[in-house]
C-alpha cells in the first residue's frame, strides 16, 4: 500500500496543479457546528467563522492580533477601557455600510441569554456587566460596549485582561448582520442569505459536504487576498484523510495516523509539519461523582501512567509528558512543581495510595472511560487501562463520535473522559477556564474555592510580574488537587502541500487564516 501512495505522492504536484486553481482544498476534523459565531462551539467552525468574519482585531499569520476592522485602539491606564477607531467605507458583503453601532448590536446580541451562547460565557465575563447580562438579572443594554460615533466603539472590561487584543480578535466580536438575523432568525447562516465582513463569503454548506466559501470582494483588503475560495473538508477517518491528502485531494490536512508518521518522515519530510501549540491532552473527572472526592484514588490514577510510553510508543510525534496544565512555552511563565522518580516508584506509590483508599486486586475501583472515535485515542486508552489495571482499576471503555462525546461532556454524562484543551491566545488563563466554577467550559463541574481566590486576584492585578506568580500559585492548586490527569503537551501535526504559500509554523494557535495563504500558479 505504501508504495502506491509514495508513487500518489510523488505525482501530487501533477495533481493537485491540475485540479486546485486558485481554491485551498483543507482537511478538519469534523463538521461546524454552526456558522453563526456566537452559537458555534466546535473548532472546525472556528476555523470557517475566522474566514468569513473580521473583528475589531483579526490574526495574523503567526496567529498574532494585529488591526482587523479597526485601524487602530487606545488601552485607558487603567486597563479596563479600550476605544477602537474603525477604518473608512465598511461594507458587509451585501454592500451595506458597518458602523460601530453594528458592533455594539452584536456584542449585545452575544451576551443576550436568548441566544443561547452560553458556550461562550467566558468571553462574555470579561466585558463588564457581561457576566449580569447573560444571567438575564440585566438587559444587554448595560452591557459595557458603546459606540460614540459611526467610527468609535468603546469596550469597558471587568478586570484588566492584558490578552483581551487576542480575544477581541476572534470572530465572536465580529459584527453580525442585524438586518439579515431580523429577516431570516436562525436560517441567516444559509448559503442564500450568508452576509458577512470577513475576507470569504459562503457558497455553500450542505451536511456531508465541504463547507465552501469564495473571495468577498467587498472586503476592505480584498486585493491582498490572494485564494480565489476554500474548501473545509471534514475528515472522519484519519486513513482517509491521509489517502486524499497523497493523492493530491487535499491541500492542507489537520492530524494523521499516528502509525504513518516514520514514513512520513522519510517519504514526505517537506510536507510533514510538525510544530508546538497551546495544547494539551488530559482525562477529565467528572468531580459530581461520588467515587472521585477522595484526592487519594484522583492521585493513584495520575501516578500509574507512564507518559513516557504514551509518547515514546503511541503518539509518537513529539508530544511531550505532561504533569501540569500549562504548555511550556508561556513568556514568562514558571512551570508548576510536579512529579519525580521512576515510573516504577510513582506506580508503587499509586498502589498504596489505592490500597490506603480501600481498593485492591480483590476489590478493584471501577470506572468507565469515554473518548471519541480514533484509532490513536482508542490506543492511548487501552495502554491507560492496562496501566491503571496494575494498581487494582477496572476500566471500562466507552467511545463515541466526538460531536456525542462533547455533549456527554457538557452534560455531565460521563466518568472520566478524554479531552484536548487549547487555549487560544499566550496567556495562563485560556487553560483554567476549563476548571473555573460555573464555566461551560467545565465538563467535570471543578470547584475549588481557593483556585478561583487566586485567579480573581490576579485578573485585579496590575502588576505584570505579581500576576504571573499568582496564576503560577493557581496552576499549581491544581495540580496539588490532582484536578484532572495531564497526559501530554500536543504538537501540531499536519500535512501541507508544497502548492501552499504562506503557512507558518510559528503560529502556536490552531488556526491558519486563509487570507494569507496563497497557492503556487498551475
Amino acid at each position: 500500500m505504501m508504495s502506491r501512495l509514495l508513487v500518489a505522492l510523488l505525482l501530487c504536484g501533477l495533481i493537485a496543479t491540475a485540479q486546485a486553481g486558485g481554491v485551498l482544498r483543507s482537511g478538519h476534523p469534523g463538521e461546524p457546528d454552526s456558522l453563526d459565531p456566537h452559537v458555534a462551539v466546535a473548532a472546525p467552525a472556528l476555523v470557517v467563522n475566522n474566514d468569513l468574519f473580521e473583528s475589531l482585531l483579526t490574526l495574523d499569520a503567526r496567529g498574532r492580533p494585529v488591526p482587523g476592522a479597526a485601524e487602530r485602539y487606545e488601552v485607558s491606564a487603567d486597563g479596563l477601557t479600550y476605544t477602537f477607531t474603525l477604518r473608512r467605507g465598511l461594507t458587509y458583503s451585501d454592500g451595506r455600510p458597518i458602523t460601530a453601532a453594528d458592533f455594539v448590536w452584536s456584542m449585545r446580541r452575544l451576551a443576550d441569554p436568548a441566544t443561547a451562547g452560553t458556550g461562550l460565557a467566558a468571553w462574555i465575563d470579561l466585558i463588564e456587566g457581561g457576566r449580569a447580562v447573560l444571567r438575564g438579572e440585566r438587559p444587554p443594554e448595560s452591557l459595557g460596549v458603546s459606540a460614540t460615533d459611526t467610527r468609535t466603539v468603546r469596550i469597558r472590561l471587568a478586570l484588566p485582561a492584558p490578552y483581551f487584543p487576542s480575544i477581541v480578535a476572534f470572530p465572536v466580536f465580529a459584527p453580525l448582520p442585524r438586518h439579515v438575523i431580523e429577516k431570516h432568525g436562525r436560517a441567516w447562516t444559509r448559503a442564500e442569505n450568508f452576509v458577512g465582513n470577513g475576507p470569504f463569503m459562503l457558497s455553500s454548506w450542505i451536511p456531508g459536504q465541504p463547507v465552501r466559501v469564495k473571495r468577498n470582494p467587498r472586503f476592505h483588503a480584498a486585493a491582498s487576498v490572494k485564494l480565489d475560495g476554500v474548501e473545509y473538508h471534514a475528515i472522519g477517518d484519519l486513513n482517509s484523510g491521509l489517502r486524499r491528502f497523497l493523492t493530491g485531494d487535499l491541500d492542507a490536512l489537520t492530524n494523521f495516523p499516528p502509525e504513518k508518521l516514520d514514513w512520513l518522515r522519510a517519504e514526505a519530510p517537506r510536507e510533514l509539519r510538525l510544530a508546538p501549540s497551546l495544547g494539551v491532552t488530559a482525562y477529565v473527572f467528572n468531580h459530581r461523582l461520588p467515587k472521585f472526592r477522595d484526592i487519594r484514588i484522583r492521585h493513584a490514577l495520575t501516578l500509574a501512567i507512564d507518559r513516557d510510553v504514551l509518547t515514546r510508543n503511541i503518539v509518537r510525534a513529539g508530544d511531550r509528558p505532561a504533569w501540569s496544565l500549562v504548555p511550556p512555552g508561556l513568556p514568562g511563565f514558571p512551570k508548576a512543581r510536579t512529579v519525580n522518580g521512576s515510573h516504577a516508584d510513582r506506580a508503587a506509590l499509586a498502589r498504596q495510595l489505592m490500597r490506603a483508599a480501600g481498593y485492591g486486586p480483590e476489590r478493584p475501583f471501577e470506572v468507565e472511560l469515554l473518548y471519541h472515535t480514533s484509532e490513536e485515542h482508542k490506543k492511548v486508552a487501552v495502554a491507560i487501562a492496562a496501566m491503571w489495571q496494575q494498581i487494582g482499576v477496572k476500566v471500562s471503555l466507552r467511545n463515541a463520535e466526538r460531536q456525542v462525546v462533547e455533549v456527554a461532556t457538557r452534560n455531565g454524562d460521563f466518568e472520566i473522559v478524554r479531552a484536548a484543551l487549547f487555549s487560544p491566545y499566550l496567556d495562563a488563563t485560556g487553560f483554567f477556564s476549563f476548571l473555573r466554577r460555573g464555566s461551560p467550559s467545565n465538563g467535570g463541574a471543578y470547584d475549588n474555592e481557593q483556585f478561583e481566590q487566586v485567579l480573581d486576584a490576579a485578573a485585579r492585578s496590575t502588576d505584570p510580574t505579581k500576576r504571573l506568580q499568582q496564576l503560577a500559585a493557581a496552576e499549581q492548586l491544581l495540580v496539588d488537587d490532582r484536578a484532572l490527569i495531564p497526559l501530554y503537551y500536543l504538537v501540531s501535526r499536519r500535512l501541507v502541500s508544497q502548492r501552499v504559500i504562506g503557512w507558518r509554523d510559528d503560529n502556536l494557535t490552531a488556526l491558519r487564516p486563509a487570507r494569507w495563504l496563497d497557492l503556487r500558479a498551475k
